[in-house]
């Protein structure tokens, strides 16, 4: 507002009486002060706006400027420490021109709010700083089940801007996978198996929490969710690798194990059985048409069949067999009996050899 006219002495010295009485009754820092910033009278709530008798720096160029502009002036200035128990103040301050000679300060201590919005600050930025350093995908939902927020890194392949804003089950089809970043009760650790961006397989495991507002009614969920796709890869690996080895030392013990040819046939055929979960297997011997089966005799569901060979040349056929409602051969099973199929060769020949060996019924034994 514009400075009013210059009023008569009796006039002022009656605002100036007004104003000692204003600042004595306030509870916040008050002070009233000269054009040039010299304390007239004060209460205790000022001293961290004064130096001496006079204003600190920031509130006499804001005295300045209201002569300049002829207008009452609002500021918000932050206080240096300036003692060892002292502490950095924040204030919003008014100026208001009560005559031509003296201005009325009035402040209000905004330090507790400005220390807590501080803190709220940081603790943010220090959450942020956590998820963006964090392996870990941080999520948080609200009551229609949109992600509010996504950590920088996304998840899956998907990144944090494609999730923001949208249904967990957009992204993860199965619903069951979709309500686990929805909960209403405490989950730890729940792992699952759904889709990568690129339609692989991925396993996920997911700790989450409910959220209440103000008035205990359940408002979303939080939580975060690990990957586990590479760790369970290398656990599947490392299973198979150890499933192939107890193969090959079952082959081989079988082979040490039995003398007679058809046995150590047999023996081969139970240790693939049970290392493929077939409930069929036959192995055949193209030089003696020896042939070794176990299981079931009726027709098949899913069928496999694969050739053994040695010294270069094939030897022998491998059967597998399934009923139809188990699952068919996958590659991970291919892939080991691709594995097996030299030592199983290797097999076939010492059966044959020991079949040529063997004094047939009409020959007498040697001496």
């Amino acid at each position: 507002m514009e400075l009013a006219r210059p009023i008569a002495a009796q006039s002022e010295w009656h605002a100036e009486a007004w104003a000692i009485r204003l600042i004595e009754n306030a509870a916040q820092p008050a002070a009233l002060v000269t054009n040039e910033g010299r304390i007239v009278h004060a209460n205790a709530g000022t001293s961290p706006l004064q130096y001496g008798d006079n204003l600190i720096a920031p509130l006499k160029a804001a005295l300045l400027e209201m002569q300049l502009t002829t207008r009452m002036q609002t500021l918000r200035i932050n206080t240096m420490t300036r003692t060892a128990d002292d502490n950095n103040r924040r204030f919003d301050i008014s100026l208001i021109p009560i005559t031509t000679q003296l201005t009325l300060l009035l402040a209000k201590d905004n330090t507790l709010e400005a220390n807590l919005l501080n803190a709220l600050a940081a603790s943010r930025q220090l959450f942020r700083d956590l998820a963006l350093c964090s392996n870990d995908f941080a999520f948080e939902t609200d009551a229609l089940a949109h992600f509010t927020y996504t950590s920088p890194r996304g998840l899956l392949g998907f990144t944090a801007q494609e999730l923001h804003g949208t249904r967990p089950r957009s992204f993860f089809g199965h619903a069951g996978v979709a309500s686990l970043f929805s909960v209403k009760t405490p989950i730890t650790s729940r792992e699952v198996w759904t889709s990568h961006k690129s339609g692989q397989d991925a396993c996920i495991v997911v700790t989450s929490i409910p959220m209440q507002d103000s008035n205990g009614e359940w408002c979303g969920a939080r939580g975060v969710v690990r990957d586990l796709t590479a760790l369970r890869i290398q656990e599947n690996q490392i299973l198979q690798a150890r499933t192939k080895d107890d193969l090959m030392h079952a082959i081989v013990s079988a082979m040490r194990a039995q003398v007679e040819p058809r046995r150590m046939m047999l023996a081969a055929a139970d240790a693939i059985s049970a290392a493929t979960r077939s409930q069929s297997v036959s192995i055949h011997s193209d030089a003696s048409r020896l042939t070794a089966s176990i299981g079931f005799n009726q027709a098949p569901g899913h069928q496999l069949q694969l050739e053994t060979s040695y010294g270069g040349s094939k030897n022998g056929t491998l059967k597998l067999a399934r009923h139809q409602d188990e699952a068919a051969f996958e590659t991970a099973e291919l892939e080991l009996l691709n594995d097996i199929l030299p030592h199983l060769g290797i097999a076939i020949a010492l059966s044959d050899l020991l079949t040529q060996q063997k004094p047939h019924a009409n020959q007498a034994p040697s001496c």
